[in-house]
């Protein structure tokens, strides 16, 4: 009997060591390898060699990106410019997309105590290379709430982290600065009303249906001008039906209402404007400055004076009306002027468009070093050390005071051509402090080495 029990205890635990092993070898067999998805810290795959286009062994090593959760924010002109920043201290990875929001909090009191209301948030996508420090910049129009702070997130949960397309686009000189070069002016812009031709005409009354005269022989040649407002043409100096037809069109062009037919103050005001003796007049940046984006659409006195300045150029703008409406034809000539001057062409009055326009005033009107309209002007030299050409590459300025408070922000974008150098500027039009200064590290220059659509061809 104890023989017959040592043996059926032998084979019973060999038989458990051998299924134990079938199965323990089986299990692994058939057990997923170490996963490059699995988001799970110290599980036995570092040094693994993930490969493939996830790497999400190295990306769990990767450290945060770090930010003040507190933002700065002042006001320019109405509108409120919100920044912070952000540093990515990895050597090789950046993120070619993450997401983050600003919110604005006041602090109320319910039952005793204070307690923190989002009143609105913004929230936008980013991008940052290795071993960057950079500004995120958002503008919005003057809210109609208070708030206490602005608070910073990142969402740490959408972070897609990258390698750039090359090694050569990791260095942290990707393009140099220099020819940095400030300087302030008054803020009043000079413009110049031009005559039609050689011949100068000026209006002191009303005209209407069955008047005669030198005044109503001057309208008409004014009038016979564009076939479109006058197709008789007929210059006979009778205020007849075939000239109180054009009258309308021609008020209805110029965004006159009601439209009349009588040559009244509103109309004879745009006639002496348009075709009277050469002029000047000096405006002050609080009436009147090119500091605001434009678009197809708008109206106003800032339309009507980007409409005037473009009528001294007749290849840009051959129709040369002054209607105080962006229309088509105002589109049709930003996009000439945009590729005249080699810039992105939308068609629309934006940034860029706008700084350019603003140095050629500065030139035509032979005026000082700073664009009329203008009360800082900062111009320097971008180069680009990549073998790559950058399709838009984005900037940002910031103007300190002389406590080395931030107290103006513009950004503006271009394209630079491979170890090509690019002539910049940034303009200002708010009244500023004396002794304002370009902030330390205060002009950055920022480009997307993740996309390959960012790279001209």
């Amino acid at each position: 009997m104890p023989e017959r029990f040592v043996k059926q205890t032998f084979y019973s635990i060999l038989t458990f060591v051998v299924v134990f092993f079938i199965g323990f070898f089986t299990f692994k067999s058939f057990q997923a390898k170490p996963s490059c998805f699995d988001n799970i810290r110290n599980n036995g795959e570092e040094g693994i060699d993930c490969g493939g286009p996830c790497q999400s062994c190295e990306i769990r090593s990767l450290s945060a990106l770090e930010y003040i959760e507190n933002a700065s924010a002042f006001l320019q002109q109405d509108k409120y410019f919100i920044y912070n920043r952000v540093t990515n201290s990895n050597d090789d990875w950046g993120s070619k997309e993450f997401f983050y929001t600003f919110y604005f909090v006041s602090l109320v009191e319910e039952k005793g105590k204070t307690k923190e209301k989002v009143e609105k948030k913004i929230e936008g996508v980013g991008y940052i290379l290795p071993n960057q420090v950079k500004y995120i910049v958002d503008i919005i129009e003057k809210p109609n709430f208070k708030f206490d702070k602005i608070l910073f997130r990142i969402d740490e949960k959408k972070i897609s982290w990258s390698k750039p397309l090359s090694s050569d686009f990791i260095e942290a000189n990707l393009f140099s600065i220099s020819n940095i070069a400030l300087k302030t002016g008054s803020g009043q812009i000079i413009t110049t009303t031009t005559k039609a031709g050689s011949v100068t005409y000026e209006f002191k009354k009303d005209l209407k249906r069955n008047d005669k005269g030198e005044d109503v022989f001057n309208l008409q040649s004014i009038l016979a001008q564009d076939s479109a407002i006058y197709p008789e043409g007929v210059v006979n100096g009778t205020f007849d039906m075939a000239t109180y037809k054009a009258v309308i069109r021609f008020q209805k062009s110029i965004g006159i209402s009601p439209q009349t037919g009588i040559v009244d103050y509103k109309t004879r005001e745009y006639l002496n404007q348009s075709f009277g003796s050469q002029t000047k007049s000096t405006t002050s940046v609080s009436g009147f400055s090119f500091s605001n984006n434009l678009k197809f659409g708008d109206t106003g006195s800032e339309v009507s004076e980007l409409q005037r300045v473009l009528k001294e150029s007749p290849a840009i703008y051959p129709e040369g009306r002054i209607t105080g409406q962006f229309d088509y034809l105002l589109k049709k000539a930003m996009e000439r002027f945009q590729t005249q001057y080699g810039l992105q062409v939308t068609g629309d009055f934006d940034t860029p468009t706008r700084t350019q326009l603003n140095l050629l005033l500065n030139k035509n009107t032979g005026g000082s070093d700073v664009p009329p309209g203008v009360t800082a002007n900062l111009s320097f030299t971008i180069f680009n050390n990549a073998n790559a050409s950058w399709k838009e590459v984005n900037i940002v300025g910031f103007l300190c005071d002389a406590n080395a408070k931030v107290v103006a922000i513009s950004r503006t974008n271009t394209d630079v051509l491979a170890q090509k150098s690019k002539e910049t500027t940034l303009s200002w039009t708010h009244q500023m402090s004396e002794g304002i200064d370009v902030c330390p590290g205060g002009l950055q220059v920022y480009t997307n080495v993740f996309d390959e659509n960012n790279i001209l061809r």
